[in-house]
């Protein structure tokens, strides 16, 4: 069929055409030829030529085409008498064939062509949706009319929503319209126990590779500066909820492994400013806007006014990073100078001036004799600055307890007697009462078991009270 075919092509078609042309007048001359030899033989018999020529039309017989090779003539023997108008079509059958085969190779050609389109329009050729997931599916399905199925499993290899099966094998076509199911995965059962590894022994790497392969993915490494621990090495382990620890832990827990980043280093590019009798709340938002480490010291300033700075440890525009550390004087005003109080008396100190208030009391000491210097509450040559410590509370020492005669003193007047004389002044002195009968008023005392004479800081007193069982009625003064 292509040997045909290729006849009719532009480059064929002109010398098919020649060479049936010249076949033609080959096959015409020696037809001619025979022709002639047999009228010179006499052999033809001569046509009445009185009688009107009339054209007669010669029923075609089945010859079959001679080869290009062979010149086949007709014998003249049965050659009717030549009539120069009529022509003889040889291949007539032949051409007849070759166009009815051309006709059903063409139709059968067609038939196929439309077969194939339309199988190839109905029909798709199904992917591979390994390593796919659900959307690539629907975006599938959706462009070619597949109604698919979905059913949904845990996997350990298969990530959430990628595809874990598919119905119909990749590279399958299937007719448009098709069902499909698939099995997505719904990724690693959250409520599994994993075991923690001792992440205090793994690198950064290893726990990245350990998360990956137990799906764990609520475990988090975080990264942070640390000045004491090295590059790369293991910080802690921290987890959100603090009922979870090690043996407990569940894929759905959240846990935090932290790793070192090393110290810190921050470029030199802050400039510092003059702080020079700059207010300390100036100081304190530059400081905390440059995350500056800012130390404050006080000191006394006779010239610089309380709250303003007086010195700087960083001179002013030389460059700091971040997190260094910076410190200033920060004046508290003028000073008081605690002077020793054991050059003063308790009339001289408490009248001292200069900003100090000076607190002055008596104690009684077995050790200190009268009248010294038994403790200050600020050391001498402190300077104080605030007027909250300006308050300096100074002991001078009574000597030792001393007990008057409290003949004819009431009962009552004991508790008072014994705290102002004895027990305010650091003693511990107790006492007892009895009663006697006695000419005196009621309720005086009358027995003491000691008087006018020095006692010990915790001694013990013992007073008799008369009980009036022999005194006259008391008289009643107009007063």
């Amino acid at each position: 069929m292509s040997d045909f075919l290729s006849n009719f092509d532009n480059d064929n078609y002109q010398d098919t055409l020649n060479n049936k042309q010249k076949n033609k007048e080959t096959f015409e001359s020696d037809e001619f030829d025979a022709l002639d030899e047999a009228y010179r033989n006499d052999d033809v018999p001569q046509r009445d030529t009185d009688t009107p020529r009339r054209k007669k039309k010669r029923k075609r017989k089945r010859k079959t085409s001679p080869s290009p090779t062979e010149k086949k003539v007709t014998p003249p023997e049965i050659l009717e008498p030549f009539d120069e108008t009529t022509e003889i079509d040889y291949d007539y059958k032949n051409r007849q064939q070759k166009r009815k085969m051309t006709i059903a190779v063409g139709a059968l050609t067609t038939c196929l062509i439309f077969y194939f389109i339309y199988y190839q329009v109905t029909r798709v050729t199904v992917p591979d949706f390994k390593d796919k997931t659900i959307v690539d599916v629907k975006k599938w399905a959706d462009d070619n009319r597949i109604k698919t199925e979905a059913t949904q499993a845990y996997s350990n290899k298969v990530d959430a929503n990628g595809i874990i099966t598919q119905s119909v094998a990749p590279k399958k076509k299937i007719k448009k319209g098709s069902n499909m199911t698939f099995k997505v995965s719904e990724g690693a059962n959250p409520k599994e126990k994993i075991e923690l590894p001792e992440f205090e022994k793994m690198t950064k790497t290893e726990v990245e590779q350990w998360i990956a392969e137990k799906k764990a993915d609520n475990v988090s490494i975080i990264d942070e500066y640390n000045d004491k621990i090295e590059k790369g090495k293991f910080i802690k382990l921290e987890f959100t909820d603090k009922e979870v620890n090690k043996e407990n832990y569940l894929r759905q827990d959240i846990a935090n492994v932290y790793f070192s980043k090393g110290k810190e280093v921050f470029e030199k590019n802050i400039s510092v400013p003059d702080f020079n009798k700059k207010a300390k709340t100036e100081v304190e938002e530059w400081a905390k806007k440059n995350e500056i480490d800012m130390e404050y010291k006080e000191v006394d300033s006779d010239k610089v006014e309380s709250g303003l700075i007086v010195s700087q440890s960083v001179e002013p525009k030389a460059k700091i990073a971040k997190h260094d550390k910076m410190s200033v004087s920060v004046s508290v005003g003028k000073a008081v100078t605690v002077p020793n109080f054991a050059e003063y008396s308790t009339e001289d100190a408490s009248s001292l001036s200069g900003g100090l208030q000076v607190m002055t009391k008596e104690m009684f000491s077995d050790t200190v004799p009268y009248g010294q210097l038994i403790s200050q509450s600020v050391e001498p040559g402190k300077k104080l600055t605030s007027e909250g410590e300006k308050i300096v509370n100074v002991v001078y020492s009574a000597g030792k307890p001393y007990i008057k005669s409290y003949f004819g003193q009431l009962e009552g007047d004991i508790p008072k007697l014994i705290y102002d004389n004895f027990n305010s002044k650091g003693a511990s002195v107790t006492y007892e009462v009895y009663y006697v009968d006695s000419e005196n008023e009621k309720g005086q005392i009358v027995s003491m078991n000691v008087y006018n004479q020095y006692i010990p800081m915790n001694s013990h007193l013992v007073f008799g009270i008369s009980n009036g069982a022999y005194a006259p009625l008391p008289t009643i003064s107009n007063n």
